[in-house]
């Protein structure tokens, strides 16, 4: 089983339910493989970041209106970590200093 791994990550928009959670839509590129697996054509990454804690990444492809919610096994680590990051770095209610 080959990891899921997104590079060039930039923000696209976001919904924020205060006190509860921040959903954010990312953009990146994902490797062909991943693409032609899952027959995904222009996936995004749905992010959402709970106040009381957690997080769960989901995958909707805009060009063919398909869902993928992989387990947080299916990403590298490291590149899990990183999405994470970013989501918390453009989030209203979990804004982190991205100097650390």
């Amino acid at each position: 089983m080959s990891l899921i791994e997104v590079t060039n990550l930039k923000f696209y928009s976001q919904l924020s339910l205060k006190q509860v959670e921040d959903r954010l839509l990312l953009t990146g590129d994902f490797s062909g493989e991943f693409l032609a697996k899952h027959e995904m054509i222009d996936p995004f990454l749905y992010v959402i970041l709970y106040v009381r804690g957690g997080e769960r990444i989901k995958i909707l492809d805009e060009g063919t209106a398909k869902l993928y919610i992989p387990s947080k096994k299916e990403f590298d680590p490291q590149n899990y970590n990183k999405i994470i990051r970013f989501a918390m770095e453009n989030s209203t209610q979990f804004k982190i200093n991205s100097k650390h």
